[in-house]
C-alpha cells in the first residue's frame, strides 16, 4: 500500500487541509457571470459641477428700485400739473369776476424789512371792521392810511380783507381797500408814490403790479389825468395779461375820460381776458358812479344785436348790462332800449 493510500487519500482529490484548485470550467462560469454583471449595471452619472454666478455690479442690482420710484415721482409730477391746468381752466371759465383787484397784477414785489407790529395788528382789524360792513372803520382806515406807509406789510390776512372789501357794493369801503393795499405795498399818496411806481412799471417783472397802483394813485387823487395816460399807453402793449392789468388800473382811475377808453377795449381788443376785464370794469368792479355805468350803458344797449360782436361779447354785454340796471332781458335789444331811454 502506498503511503498516500496509508493516510486514507485517494488519488487525484486534494490533500485534508490544502484548498483545492478550480477547474478550468469554473474559471469560465466566473469570468462569465461577472461579465454579465457589470453589463447589466447602471453607469454611474458623471459628477457635473455648476459654475458659480458671478455677483451683479451695484447698479445693475438697485436699477429696478430706481426705475419704479422714477416712475412714482414722474406720475406725481404729471398729476400736480393735471390738477393745476384743470383749476386754471375753471377759474376761466366763471362769469364777470367781481373785482380787477383780485388779478395777479395785484401782487407786490416789496418785502417790508421795518414792521410795526401795532399798526400792523391795526390794519388788519380796521379791515376787517369794513369787510363786516363796520362804516366807522371805514372812516379810519381812509384817515390812518397814510401813517401806516412804510410801517406795515402784507400779510394773507390784509390780502384776504382787502379782496373782500374790493368787492363790497360800498364804494367808500373800496376806497379804504384801495388806500390800505397802497399802504401796506409802501406806496406813499403823493408826488414820491408816482415817481416811485413810474420806474416800477419799466420792470416787466412788476409792471402788473405798478399799473393796478398807478390806477390806485390816481383814484386817491394824485394827478389823475397823468396817471391815466401811463396807463393807456399800456393798451396796446403785446401782452394781453399787461394789457389787461392796464384796463384794471384805468377801472380804478374811474374817471369820465376813462368810460370811452374801456369801451373801446371791450370792443376791440382781441384777446378774451381784457373784453372780459373791461366789461367788468364798466359793469360792476373798480371805482365808477352809477352815472358813469350808465354812460357806458348807452354803447352797451346798441351792442346787444351787434353781428360784428363774438357771442362771448354778446353775453359779457347782456351780464353787464344786467349788473348796471338790475333787470334781466336776456338778448331782447328793444327791451334794452326801452329801458335806457327811460333810465338815463
Amino acid at each position: 500500500m502506498s503511503s498516500d493510500e496509508q493516510r486514507g487519500v485517494s488519488p487525484g482529490s486534494p490533500q485534508a487541509g490544502t484548498p483545492a484548485e478550480p477547474s478550468e470550467s469554473d474559471v469560465v462560469r466566473a469570468l462569465v457571470e461577472i461579465e454579465h454583471a457589470t453589463a447589466d449595471a447602471p453607469a454611474p452619472a458623471p459628477a457635473v459641477t455648476l459654475p458659480l454666478a458671478p455677483e451683479q455690479p451695484w447698479f445693475a442690482r438697485t436699477a429696478p428700485v430706481i426705475a419704479v420710484l422714477t416712475g412714482v415721482v414722474l406720475l406725481a409730477l404729471l398729476l400736480a400739473w393735471g390738477l393745476q391746468t384743470i383749476g386754471r381752466k375753471l377759474a376761466s371759465a366763471g362769469p364777470l369776476l367781481r373785482t380787477s383787484g383780485t388779478t395777479n397784477s395785484r401782487k407786490s414785489l416789496r418785502v417790508s424789512s421795518s414792521v410795526d407790529r401795532a399798526k400792523q395788528a391795526e390794519v388788519e382789524t380796521l379791515l376787517e371792521r369794513v369787510a363786516s360792513g363796520d362804516t366807522s372803520a371805514i372812516d379810519q382806515v381812509l384817515a390812518n392810511s397814510a401813517d401806516w406807509t412804510g410801517k406795515t406789510h402784507r400779510t394773507p390776512k390784509t390780502d384776504q380783507f382787502i379782496t373782500a372789501d374790493l368787492n363790497s357794493r360800498d364804494m367808500r369801503a373800496r376806497e379804504a381797500a384801495i388806500a390800505a393795499q397802497l399802504a401796506v405795498d409802501g406806496v406813499p399818496q403823493n408826488e414820491t408814490g408816482l415817481n416811485m411806481l413810474e420806474q416800477a412799471i419799466g420792470n416787466p417783472a412788476s409792471r402788473g403790479w405798478a399799473l393796478w397802483m398807478l390806477g390806485a394813485l390816481g383814484n386817491r387823487g394824485v394827478d389823475p389825468v397823468h396817471t391815466t395816460k401811463i396807463i393807456g399807453s399800456y393798451l396796446a402793449d403785446p401782452d394781453a395779461n399787461v394789457r389787461a392789468s392796464a384796463v384794471n388800473g384805468l377801472a380804478l382811475v374811474g374817471t369820465d375820460e376813462t368810460v370811452p377808453m374801456m369801451l373801446d377795449r371791450f370792443r376791440s381788443d382781441p384777446s378774451p381776458l381784457v373784453q372780459e376785464r373791461a366789461a367788468c370794469g364798466l359793469a360792476e368792479s373798480g371805482m365808477y358812479t352809477h352815472q358813469q355805468r350808465m354812460m357806458a350803458a348807452a354803447s352797451l344797449v346798441g351792442w346787444i344785436d351787434d353781428s360784428l360782436l363774438t357771442t362771448q361779447q354778446r353775453a359779457w354785454t347782456v351780464h353787464a348790462l344786467s349788473d348796471i340796471s338790475g333787470q334781466n332781458f336776456g338778448t331782447d335789444a328793444a327791451t334794452w332800449r326801452r329801458w335806457y331811454d327811460s333810465n338815463h
